[in-house]
């Protein structure tokens, strides 16, 4: 691979909208209780949009918002999720009290169809099949097997030995990750005292491979044929953000290389040992390409496949978003300017400034990179509640701005909880 480029500045952008601010929605929808936790996101399919409300997932229709069907859990004391694969939802329930089982419905988006449900100890979904593990002896003794998305057909021809895990790169805003060739397993309990109990599982034929990795409480997924596991907290006493990363050859046991990125910081100066925001996703990149940052606080892309950083970029930052095409870095982990840079070359594309939105773990700002646009939501004291701002992906102008609590968006909707007529209501923006 050649040498990491480093890019350079741009300009900043301009934050004239000449759009009302505030206009009025395709429809709006009162009456819901809607769940504002930080991992709670609105999303698309079909023609179904979601939201997942305090006490069920209700999906209303795209065009007008009336509801169609909705999901309670069947545990009313336990949290649900779900996911979003094509014109499929999955419906999940974790494990409730000790020896209760995992609950999973895999639903038809346009209509409300059950297409199939099962019980497990626990559930992974990827975009193309659900992972169910069956456990013995408490969590000491576990076997997975993979499932089709659509049909629940079993596609292995038996379990495989452990508990498959469902880290992978790429922030997902409850779309389900892309199901990798190999996927991360637990051959032994990590409470133990075994010291490498990670391996990884063919998805396509059920073999463990024989690499292994040691446990850290962290991450472990597949990049290519290398078994990755990271480590966030080797240095937080000293001050130092950084995050080893360990890759071990899956077939063949061989360690591969040991390398390191950094987290980024907040304004206080403490380390964000996350690769990303608090409450996201675990890797924001693509691939084998995720977002880091540098020792000396850099914007860098970081390939898990080599271990070798592939651009770095100007300024100081940390990660908060992105998808195939761009990232968004924040300038501290927690606030200040925000930067976007393209994934392929590194090049900043633009930068705006602050925004003011509370820094709190609670009304800490919301980000979503998707289609043309660049989408922020937080808290903003001066204006007595959350707002919406919405940028060009290719200037950073700003485009629109809502008063609202970001719930959602994609190509070509944006979803906010709002007041009208002094009533909470989901409204609905193309």
């Amino acid at each position: 691979m050649s040498e990491a480029r480093t890019t350079t500045s741009a300009a900043a952008a301009s934050t004239t909208t000449g759009h009302p601010a505030n206009p009025d929605p395709v429809w709006s929808k009162a009456g819901l209780d809607f769940d504002d936790s930080p991992d709670s996101w609105i999303s698309v399919a079909g023609n179904a949009v979601l939201v997942p409300t305090v006490n069920a997932l209700v999906a209303v229709d795209r065009a007008t918002g009336r509801e169609l069907w909705r999901r309670e859990p069947k545990r009313k004391e336990e949290d649900y999720s779900y996911a979003v694969s094509g014109d499929a939802v999955v419906f999940l329930e974790d494990e409730g009290k000790p020896g209760d089982p995992a609950l999973v419905e895999v639903i038809e988006a346009a209509d409300g169809r059950t297409l199939w449900q099962a019980s497990a100890d626990d559930v992974v979904v990827f975009d193309k099949a659900i992972y169910t593990v069956e456990c013995v002896r408490g969590r000491d003794d576990c076997s997975s097997m993979r499932h089709d998305i659509r049909s629940g057909a079993q596609t292995w021809p038996a379990p495989a030995g452990g508990s498959v895990d469902e880290d992978a790169v790429g922030v997902r805003h409850r779309r389900a990750a892309a199901e990798p060739a190999l996927v991360a397993i637990a051959v032994e309990d990590p409470a133990s005292t075994a010291k490498r109990p990670w391996a990884l599982v063919e998805a396509s034929t059920g073999t463990v491979l024989p690499g292994r990795a040691e446990h850290h409480a962290w991450y472990n997924l597949a990049a290519g044929d290398l078994l990755v596991a990271t480590d966030h907290h080797v240095s937080s006493d000293s001050g130092d953000c950084r995050v080893t990363i360990t890759a071990t050859d899956a077939r063949s046991d061989a360690e591969r290389y040991r390398s390191a990125v950094y987290s980024g910081r907040r304004k206080n100066g403490e380390c964000q040992n996350m690769l990303g925001q608090v409450f996201g996703d675990q890797f924001i990149g693509v691939g084998t390409r995720i977002a880091a940052v540098t020792d000396s606080g850099a914007p860098q892309l970081f390939d898990l496949a080599t271990g070798t950083t592939v651009w770095t970029g100007s300024g100081t930052g940390s990660p908060l978003d992105g998808d195939d095409r761009s990232v968004l870095f924040s300038e501290f982990a927690d606030q200040g300017a925000l930067s976007l840079f393209d994934i392929a070359t590194g090049a900043m594309k633009w930068t705006v400034p602050d925004q003011g939105f509370e820094p709190t773990a609670m009304m800490q700002q919301r980000t979503i990179v998707a289609g043309d646009r660049v989408v922020v939501g937080g808290f903003l004291r001066s204006a007595g509640g959350h707002v919406t701002v919405v940028f060009d992906r290719e200037s950073g102008r700003e485009l629109q701005r809502y008063r609202g609590y970001l719930g959602g968006a994609a190509t070509d909707w944006v979803a906010v909880y709002a007041q009208r007529d002094g009533q909470p209501a989901l409204e609905f923006h193309r």
